[in-house]
């Protein structure tokens, strides 16, 4: 055991106080706390950090229980770590890298693949003049409906397109043509 004025050392092990019952326990001081939050801002694990201050991950965990100044200064130094990573990956993304730009929305915004997101957005969906008929209905059904709802005109274009396509016209080649006779066999 070490004096209990001895800051020269990152951590001491000192026994109970004058008074107290129990076992020796291992306290960080200033030097150590200083320590604590560089290991932890260069990104060391806590075992590493517990080993530099000379104790066991363990001895470590209980002395962050018991010091809040040294669990202070461990996130001190995570969050130091994190500042420096985010600006890292940031400057990644702003060059280009798609992956980088990924992983910050995922990492700082929640995004998640496979989920739907839940956001308050006004779309005006523009389909290039592709009509998105749903499969249970036919097209005149769809139409019939869009119409009764009011987002169609009632009534029959003037510039109505005369062939569906799938049904045969007999004016056509297709409709005097056997469907066998087009494959070429």
């Amino acid at each position: 055991m070490t004096d209990r004025n001895d800051d020269n050392l990152p951590a001491r092990l000192v026994p109970p106080e004058p008074g107290e019952t129990g076992r020796s326990h291992w306290r960080v001081t200033p030097l150590g706390i200083a320590l604590v939050e560089e290991l932890a801002g260069r990104g060391c694990h806590v075992s590493t950090i517990a080993r530099a201050l000379g104790m066991s991950k363990d001895a470590f965990r209980s002395c962050r229980d018991r010091q809040p100044e040294v669990d202070d200064a461990y996130h001190a130094g995570l969050a130091r770590e994190h500042d420096a990573l985010v600006t890292n990956l940031r400057t990644a993304a702003d060059a280009g890298n798609i992956v980088a730009n990924i992983f910050l929305l995922k990492a700082r915004h929640q995004y998640r693949e496979g989920e739907a997101l839940e956001a308050n957005v006004n779309l005006s969906l523009n389909t290039g003049g592709v009509l998105v008929v749903p499969n249970k209905m036919t097209m005149e059904e769809f139409l019939e409906e869009r119409r009764r709802a009011g987002e169609l005109p009632v009534g029959p274009r003037p510039d109505t397109v005369e062939r569906i396509p799938g049904r045969r016209d007999p004016d056509t080649i297709e409709g005097v043509l056997d469907p066998e006779t087009r494959r070429g066999e």
